[in-house]
């Protein structure tokens, strides 16, 4: 199971375009958080989606193929539906001042754009917070906590979240193509819950 992390990207429509890719490509992946707070995703989503095929264009297609197309052309429009549907794995943070609480397993994940507005508490059960704001990617451990930020994306990089067949959950930033840049492992041990007063 993966989580997709984009940073912000007001002007980095291309790049945007290709993480989004980059990201539905991946069987596995549960889901992609967007950590600006900026419309670029909204943008990138009506895009995305107007360049696939509408529900009725689909079915349109369809019955021509089925008529008179051949498996080929059939299992292509049968993938690129499956592309279209998986955008609804795309997700925004909330509007301030709310972060964003995902599970991955028993990890507890909190993204927010600016991590400077996160309290005490805020972080005090997050075993990993991604965060926005920053003019370069990073991934940094605080005693039993990460920070993840895939910095800007017209610098060209995302973050992932691997929750491995161990248990640890594998931190990464990655290239636009793929390619991994840096990781980071986490071992399930340090995924504790803590109760802060």
């Amino acid at each position: 199971m993966r989580m997709g992390v984009i940073g912000r990207a007001p002007q980095a429509e291309d790049e945007l375009h290709q993480a989004i890719e980059l990201f539905l490509a991946d069987p596995l992946l549960k889901q992609i958080l967007y950590l600006g707070e900026d419309d670029a995703i909204t943008r990138a989503v009506g895009q995305f989606s107007h360049e696939r095929l509408s529900e009725e264009g689909f079915l349109s297609r369809a019955v021509g193929l089925a008529c008179h197309g051949n498996a080929e052309e059939i299992d292509d429009l049968l993938e690129a539906d499956r592309q279209a549907q998986r955008v609804s794995l795309l997700r925004c943070l909330p509007p301030k001042p709310a972060c964003a609480i995902e599970m991955l397993e028993k990890w507890i994940i909190l993204g927010v754009h600016d991590k400077a507005v996160l309290e005490e508490d805020d972080v005090a059960n997050a075993h990993v917070i991604l965060y926005g704001e920053a003019s370069e990617a990073n991934i940094k451990r605080f005693g039993p906590r990460s920070f993840l930020t895939p910095g800007p994306l017209e610098k060209g990089l995302v973050g992932s979240l691997n929750l491995r067949a161990d248990g640890s959950l594998e931190l990464s930033l990655l290239d636009l193509q793929g390619k991994v840049w840096v990781s980071e492992l986490v071992a399930p041990s340090l995924a504790k819950l803590v109760v802060a007063s």
